[in-house]
């Protein structure tokens, strides 16, 4: 985890708080970052972020700057609650453009599923598989779903991420056998620790996710049009058949796209093409 001028780094089988150098370049350092560092007089010293192969970012606001979130994940696991608070697709839909211009392998974690009205979970699952997203719908509590979790990320990084209140926290437990996950890292290195601060935690039996605080929404930095419609298979389907040049296959008369998209991805495509 990165904790201001500081952060908890792995190395080997230890595990120890390094200083950051305010000069490494690359800077912000976020969870996931792999380092150069080396022993400067009593302490250890950040002094370079090797190059990042995968990268989750968010913008702080709706024109705010660029935020880097968590590096070098392999799978970006969305996690939605089919209960309370009740599921958000357009949020769902934001988070699958942000790991796919990222570079992440989405996968999409269906959770309370013991609560779900089947009237809910079941057009929301056939809409996300019949697109060819992988889904998972379970509940936290039960063993066989969090093996299922566990065999998907398949020593690989995953991140959580999703809305408060979803049940990242709980899975987390669950997959790491960490009964505190927030206090897990802190609890190895004497340090203090906020439920803000993702953090990377090992899971049994190998493999790690970086545990992120919920949102509330997702802003994205601002997106090349080209990438946002290469997230979405309706777009990538459609787009060759559509008889407009430039077509932004949204709303025209004709265009091949349109008949393709939900009326949920319809929308969150409008929104992400066109701003709120």
């Amino acid at each position: 985890r990165v904790s201001g001028p500081t952060a908890t780094v792995t190395h080997d089988d230890a595990i120890f708080e390094a200083r950051i150098d305010p000069r490494t370049p690359g800077r912000p350092l976020v969870v996931g970052d792999r380092v150069e560092w080396r022993v400067v007089g009593d302490e250890r010293v950040i002094t370079a972020i090797l190059p990042r192969q995968t990268l989750l970012e968010r913008a702080h606001g709706l024109d705010g700057p660029r935020r880097p979130i968590v590096a070098n994940a392999d799978l970006l696991m969305i996690v939605e609650s089919l209960h309370s608070p009740p599921p958000r697709p357009t949020l769902i839909d934001r988070y699958l453009v942000a790991g796919h211009v990222g570079q992440l392998t989405p996968v999409i974690v269906l959770t309370k599923s013991d609560l779900a009205d089947a009237a809910v979970r079941d057009p929301l699952v056939e809409l996300y598989r019949s697109l060819g997203f992988e889904v998972h719908v379970g509940c936290a509590k039960e063993e066989a779903f969090v093996e299922e979790l566990r065999a998907t990320i398949d020593g690989r990084v995953a991140a959580l991420v999703g809305q408060s209140g979803v049940g990242k926290s709980t899975l987390t437990r669950r997959l790491t056998g960490v009964d505190r996950a927030v206090g897990a890292v802190s609890d190895l290195i004497g340090g203090r620790h906020t439920t803000s601060d993702p953090r990377q935690i090992p899971l049994i039996g190998g493999g790690w996710v970086v545990d992120t605080a919920g949102v509330r929404s997702l802003f994205l930095p601002p997106l090349d049009m080209e990438d946002v419609g290469d997230a979405y298979p309706e777009v990538r389907e459609g787009r060759a058949n559509c008889r407009f040049r430039d077509c932004r296959h949204l709303d025209d008369a004709g265009c091949a796209v349109n008949p393709l998209f939900s009326p949920s991805r319809r929308e969150s495509y409008r929104i992400l093409a066109t701003g709120p």
